[in-house]
């Protein structure tokens, strides 16, 4: 089955079972996503440094964010004839090079192209993370490698937050020519970042790729059972693979009409900017330790039954803000819904690869993606302009409420009748508790 028994000992046991290959993506994972953190919480205020603001910014983001769902088109049949680790590479390379430009870059053009390009870089790398977790880990292990990954990514990025935070002050300290909160003292923030980025190359490179023909092993793939005809078979797939997506984006519509504006929300509840940046860094380590323990909860209670409660769990605190908009209301919601997603996530893509065939894994993460970021980027702008207008966030609270209620039921109803059906067949699913 999918977890390892006896709890935290088993949890550690299973730990230690991981391949060398995914202990070092694992360290990739914690040293590359440290420059995404900084750049998160510092490039839009160096753009803003340089004269620009948020007309450009806007476009910046939106250019970005396209950038990455129309790349991730592509990753699906590249990743197929390739394999995920070397597209990894090429994608950190290219996320790393487009890094120092952006850094060192002044004019608006040159800075939508570098804007592009590191698009296609952060496409390539980031989306075949789940693929890179199937070649390298067993169904024993893949939760928990799972897991650890999506938790360091989330460790990694707050630390990066932090840091992007913190640097600009300890540069002035040692430059004072440098002043706090200058121009060069966020260049040379974002270029420490890139350098340590550049780092994270050096345990990626030494991953071996897995063998084409060793990629079915890898991935634990079954033979079809006698009893399913490859008619039945492949409707059933095709069917697995639009509700995952359909569900997915009926997530993205939810996110995206709050996310973006969330840290907004709660100035207007009064809290600061710093009082803000703690909250969301500590809402992301909570989710990154939390997150750890997705696994267990998965074996313990089974992949669907966790997916669903996790996601729907932020949903009463939502409600509720629609008729009381309080901090006190605030911040637990924030934390529980970044909990939520950090924690379902890798869950909820083990359990969709064990019921997929192995080519058909790296489009439905590819798909998922394109429909990820251009629900999130189309619901933002119209959320946007519904907040502007009604000066109030009652109105996308009700948005996130409706399309998290759709996502969840459309993924629980389908699913529960999809594992219903195999158990009939006599065909077990990795990360599923055993019944009867």
């Amino acid at each position: 089955m999918g977890a390892a028994p006896g709890g935290i000992k088993g949890y550690a046991r299973t730990v230690r079972a991981f391949s060398h290959d995914m202990r070092l993506y694992i360290l990739f994972t914690l040293i590359g996503y440290l420059n995404i953190g900084v750049f998160q919480v510092l490039y839009n205020l160096y753009l803003n440094r340089i004269g620009l603001h948020e007309d450009f910014i806007g476009t910046f983001t939106a250019i970005n964010t396209l950038t990455i769902a129309v790349t991730a088109l592509a990753i699906g049949p590249i990743v197929n004839r390739y394999g995920p680790w070397i597209v990894v590479v090429f994608g950190f390379t290219i996320f790393c090079i487009t890094s120092v430009g952006l850094t060192l870059s002044r004019g608006t053009l040159l800075l939508l192209i570098f804007a592009a390009l590191q698009g296609v870089g952060t496409s390539f790398f980031s989306n075949p993370t789940m693929l890179i977790v199937l070649e390298y880990t067993t169904n024993e292990t893949r939760q928990h490698a799972s897991a650890i990954v999506y938790s360091s990514q989330a460790l990694s990025g707050t630390l990066g937050n932090l840091g992007g935070g913190l640097l600009p002050k300890l540069i002035f300290l040692l430059f004072p020519a440098m002043t706090a909160g200058s121009v060069g003292s966020y260049r040379a923030t974002l270029m420490v970042g890139v350098v340590i980025a550049g780092l994270a190359l050096l345990p990626l490179l030494r991953m071996r790729p897995v063998a084409g023909e060793r990629r079915g092993e890898m991935a634990g793939v079954r033979r079809q059972t006698p009893v399913e005809t490859k008619k039945k078979e492949a409707g059933t797939r095709r069917a697995d693979f639009y509700v995952f997506i359909i569900s997915g984006g009926l997530l993205a519509v939810a996110s995206g009409a709050v996310i973006p504006f969330y840290n907004v929300y709660l100035t207007r509840l009064g809290a600061s900017t710093q009082v803000v940046g703690y909250i969301y860094a500590a809402a992301a380590l909570i989710a990154a330790a939390v997150g750890l323990l997705g696994p267990v909860v998965a074996a313990k209670f089974g992949a669907l039954t966790t997916v669903g409660f996790l996601r729907a769990s932020p949903l009463p605190l939502f409600v509720a803000m629609i008729f009381l908009p309080h901090l006190l209301l605030a911040i637990p919601a924030h934390a529980l819904r970044v909990t939520s997603i950090n924690m379902s996530w890798p869950i909820d893509s083990t359990f969709i690869a064990d019921l997929l065939p192995v080519r058909q894994r790296a489009y439905v993460f590819s798909i998922r993606s394109v429909l990820w970021n251009g629900a999130w980027a189309v619901t933002s702008i119209i959320a946007g302009r519904l907040i502007r207008a009604t000066d109030s966030y009652a109105a996308v609270f009700v948005i996130y409420a409706v399309f998290l209620v759709l996502s969840v039921g459309l993924f629980q109803v389908y699913f529960t009748r999809r594992l219903a059906e195999r158990a009939r067949l006599g065909i077990g699913l990795a990360g599923q508790p055993s019944r009867g």
